[in-house]
């Protein structure tokens, strides 16, 4: 995979974007994409050959959301298996999934549940990921997410990935849109979580956009342009933490393309201007 820089910034690859990205040149408006393996491993023909083509142009990173990572079932090692093919065809060496649980003894639950914040959960966790890691030949990058349940007696977010960061070697994809969420909804201060965070840990970002409930509660949604309460976190983000790649999210109610290349500016533009703001003169 090409490096991205430490300014990059990125977009989804959606089922609605692969045509015009497929018939038209490289852009400029944006530097890499994100992909879910699991929409892709094992298809041929057309859906391939698109895939193949936009690897010309653009380098990949892989966001998955099968590993479920936190569960007490035995890793899918079939799933890995097929991942580090995948993974290795395309070149892909950022490798994220979610710091969650998304399975039971039935089966996946198609939703990503929280991961009891635990002391002695982090040796477990730390075992699986390195079992990962060796699986697929890459640092696991895993995310914060938004969570709408809390368990009694946790560590606080911040602390508890940042401790299993230091003892799995995994790195960070920090979803400014999730901290901010989860703050909101369990009156907790967003700045505290991501102060936790070792800087050196963090592979890059994501940014999204949320809903606001009738009752005041958000949800993430990665449906709605992003909140400006968001970019001003992601300012307070990059101000400790320095640039790294930003992803804009966008799964659902997806604008053309021009528009979601024009949102994606808008937010880095924001949140590098802070920074330069804050700069001595």
């Amino acid at each position: 995979m090409r490096p991205l820089g430490a300014s990059a910034r990125g977009i989804g690859l959606r089922a609605e974007l692969v045509e015009a990205l497929c018939n038209q040149p490289r852009r400029a408006d944006f530097d890499f994409l994100e992909i879910a393996p699991e929409n892709w491993m094992g298809l041929g023909g057309r859906k391939r050959d698109q895939l193949d083509r936009i690897a010309t142009l653009y380098p990949l990173v892989a966001h998955g959301l099968s590993l479920s990572v936190g569960d007490t079932q035995p890793l899918n090692t079939e799933y890995l298996c097929d991942l580090r093919h995948f993974l290795d065809e395309y070149g892909i060496m950022l490798h994220s999934d979610h710091l969650s649980l998304s399975r039971d003894g039935t089966g996946y639950l198609y939703d990503l549940l929280p991961v009891p914040r635990r002391e002695d959960n982090l040796d477990y966790l730390a075992a699986r990921i390195d079992r990962v890691q060796q699986a697929t030949g890459r640092r696991l990058v895993l995310e914060n997410i938004s969570a709408y349940h809390d368990f009694p007696g946790q560590m606080p977010e911040g602390a508890f990935i940042a401790a299993l960061a230091q003892r799995s070697g995994c790195g960070i994809l920090l979803d400014i849109n999730n901290a901010y969420v989860n703050a909101h909804n369990h009156g907790e201060d967003a700045l505290d979580f991501i102060a936790a965070l070792p800087s050196d840990a963090i592979a890059y970002y994501h940014i999204a956009g949320h809903l606001e409930l009738d009752d005041g509660r958000l949800l993430d949604t990665h449906g709605m342009p992003v909140a400006d309460g968001v970019v001003a976190l992601g300012q307070q983000v990059w101000a400790l933490h320095g640039a790294r790649p930003l992803l804009l999210e966008r799964d659902n109610r997806l604008p053309p393309l021009d528009a979601l290349a024009g949102e994606l500016a808008q937010v880095h533009q924001a949140m590098a201007a802070q920074v330069f703001h804050d700069l001595p003169a």
